[in-house]
């Protein structure tokens, strides 16, 4: 049954994307930001290159969407404090964070946005947790989700491609 939810909201990702170009791409990265299990921001910024969506919209839509949804994820665990930020993302995964805000302070915002295939959403809602001021907050995760979207803008290209050569 989850599975089946999950399938049914990358469908409706997919189609959004499809239908809506750029304000799909950026309307499905909020709300990736919202639910982090749900819909991987890796696949809507991928999936909308090759779904021949032009490459700097991409990388606007989806680091203006990557940012507001991190907002949304920093403000509810800012509000809520840790046990909403444990019933998003989990506790191992909160304990982790906590552990790198301790090593690399502000740092991991950006560098922790910016990594594909790590969860920069899980980075929005422990930041939420620290002591760190919205104001300084929101340029660090723009900076971040401006990277990832970068690079992951460069993937979807390169997996285009060898999709060719594969087929």
């Amino acid at each position: 049954m989850i599975l089946e939810l999950i399938q049914s909201i990358i469908t409706s990702q997919n189609a959004l994307i499809e239908n809506y170009g750029f304000i799909g791409v950026f309307v499905a990265m909020i709300l990736q930001s919202i639910i982090p299990i749900a819909i991987p921001s890796d696949a809507v910024v991928i999936g909308a290159v090759v779904l021949g969506i032009d490459n700097i919209s991409v990388i606007i839509a989806s680091t203006l969407g990557s940012t507001i949804g991190g907002i949304i994820g920093f403000s509810i665990t800012r509000k809520g404090g840790k046990p909403l930020a444990v019933r998003f993302i989990g506790k191992k995964n909160i304990e982790r964070l906590e552990n790198w805000f301790e090593k690399w302070g502000n740092f991991i915002i950006v560098f922790g946005r910016a990594m594909p295939f790590l969860s920069s959403d899980a980075i929005a809602y422990a930041a939420g947790l620290t002591k760190i001021n919205i104001k300084l907050f929101i340029p660090l995760a723009l900076l971040g989700s401006f990277l990832r979207s970068t690079i992951l803008v460069y993937l979807g290209d390169k997996l285009l491609e060898y999709i060719p050569k594969i087929l």
